[in-house]
């Protein structure tokens, strides 16, 4: 019988475990949701022992009903959601019981203090990455002025899916993908900066050694054996979440361009080095010779999570959501909407708003998920419009993952705003095959990422944009980038009115 991969996926909406083959045959996947909690506008946290829980309930239920299957594991490969410090002591205890997610935004006087001091534009030949709320520097200085005694205990600063390799084997390490989004590592060197270190007041020490995604950092130890796992099976370093999902849809070589719609939006192109031509966009690290060039929507896939809460208290299913989309008509009715529920990253402002234009009493429910849809899309062709003006080598077609995916229907309507056909890969579970073919990287099942992404990724269908509808698209584009644009100015009125709000609350 073949030996399988036990590939783990560390979510911002749940925790999932999966049994795979190396050539990416999934034997089975189990899932356990859990939701972010947000306890004011812009913060967004969850717990990290929520994530460890969550996994190792995942990795019993493996156990319990694929038991056969489950004694073939043969290494473990995990992925995780980047950005969220995890902090321990010197005892390897956890300190932090929320950790601040990616799209928290808490930070940004930090990050606006740090752009007002310091020639941050020369900093880019090393950072790859301009200074946002999303990037851990940010948020570990946040906690350095916030939480001072917990900062002071600090002696190690983890990425989630580290924390659960951590968790599972006691070694301490990231990946390139991780650390080339921390803001603190060098892009030539591809090591910990010692200038970006002393400017955010931390030590080299508390920060993990950097090493390839597929090395094997370590074994399972006696701690893990309540989920049923055995002692010595080896656990690699892993990868960002974005970054398993890239490899998973078979988009690891330059040239190479990628909408992967989960939580957020990512769009990538591939190139050989990092593109700082456009300070608003971003880079990451797929490996030691290959960079992304990347825009990320915050709310992607997340505002239908956020319509199934608001509109349902999440009893409707998504599936249910999509068909009733489809009853609206093209432009849902003249209806727009701007999908910034967790403020943005491409643009100086990050604390935008979302918002429905021209709701009227005619519309209904299939007009609101639909222009959610294409406000999604829309508000991710602003993005890939940035990124397309670089020097990359021409995008001819985007190769569609995650959860986003899955619709052809949505497919359809960002092929025909992004006037780009869109392939989709077989296995819609490109997160997990990605965790599969750095797994099957680490026991020498292939030579080389571009050998293994050829002979794990197939593609089954190419979604075509549609003339009518690209057409209808183009024109109210230029109408959503206008309501972009002129809404920029009311967003500091809001958080005034919020600090008015909370302070009279208080009073009374």
């Amino acid at each position: 019988m073949n030996a399988v991969i036990l590939a783990l996926d560390i979510g911002t909406g749940s925790a999932r475990a999966a049994l795979v083959e190396h050539n990416g045959t999934i034997q089975a996947l189990v899932q356990q949701e859990y939701d972010q909690n947000t306890p004011r506008q812009g913060w967004s946290e969850q717990q990290p022992k929520l994530w460890w829980d969550s996994i190792c309930s995942c990795i019993s239920q493996l156990k319990l009903l694929h038991s056969e299957i489950f004694s073939r594991i043969e290494v473990i490969a995990s992925c995780g959601q980047m950005h969220a410090p995890v902090l321990l002591d010197s005892n390897g205890q956890l300190l932090n019981e929320y950790a601040q997610l990616w799209n928290d935004k808490r930070c940004q006087q930090q990050v606006s203090k740090f752009k007002g001091s310091n020639d941050w534009q020369s900093l880019l030949s090393k950072t790859a990455n301009p200074p946002t709320t999303a990037w851990p520097a940010f948020k570990l200085k946040w906690i350095q002025e916030h939480e001072t005694q917990l900062w002071a205990n600090t002696a190690k600063v983890l990425m989630p899916k580290d924390y659960i390799n951590f968790c599972l084997c006691g070694e301490i390490a990231t990946d390139h993908s991780e650390a080339s989004c921390f803001y603190l590592m060098d892009a030539y060197s591809q090591q910990w900066d010692l200038e970006l270190l002393e400017l955010f007041s931390i030590k080299a020490q508390q920060l993990p050694p950097i090493v390839e995604s597929h090395t094997i950092i370590g074994y399972t130890q006696a701690a893990v054996t309540h989920t049923g796992l055995p002692i010595g099976i080896p656990v690699i370093a892993g990868a960002a979440d974005m970054v398993a999902t890239l490899i998973g849809s078979g988009v690891c070589s330059p040239g190479q361009a990628s909408d992967s719609t989960g939580t957020s939006t990512l769009l990538t192109v591939l190139g050989s080095q990092a593109n700082t031509a456009n300070p608003l966009l971003n880079n990451v690290l797929i490996n030691q010779h290959v960079w992304g060039n990347f825009s990320i929507l915050d709310a992607g896939g997340d505002a239908m999570r956020w319509a199934r809460l608001a509109f349902h208290d999440n009893q409707k299913s998504y599936q249910e959501m999509l068909t009733t989309a489809r009853d609206s008509a093209l432009g849902s009715s003249q209806l727009m909407f701007l999908p910034y529920l967790s403020g943005e990253r491409t643009n100086a402002a990050s604390r935008s708003r979302a918002q429905f234009f021209g709701l009227s009493r005619n519309h209904r429910a299939a007009d609101l998920y639909r222009s959610i849809l294409e406000g999604v899309a829309m508000a991710a062709q602003r993005n890939l419009q940035l990124m397309r003006k670089q020097d990359h080598s021409p995008v001819t077609q985007v190769i569609a993952s995650g959860g986003g995916a899955k619709d052809r229907f949505w497919l359809e309507i960002k092929a025909s705003i992004y006037d780009l056909p869109i392939v989709k890969p077989e296995c819609e579970e490109n997160g997990i095959l990605g965790c599969c073919i750095l797994g099957a990287l680490a026991i020498n099942k292939y030579y080389s990422l571009q050998e293994a992404c050829a002979r794990v990724v197939h593609y089954s269908e190419q979604v075509l944009p549609d003339p009518k509808m690209r057409d209808y698209y183009a024109h109210a584009q230029v109408l959503f980038d206008q309501l972009y644009t002129q809404s920029q100015q009311h967003y500091l009125s809001l958080d005034k009115l919020a600090v008015l709000a909370s302070s009279t609350q208080k009073t009374s």
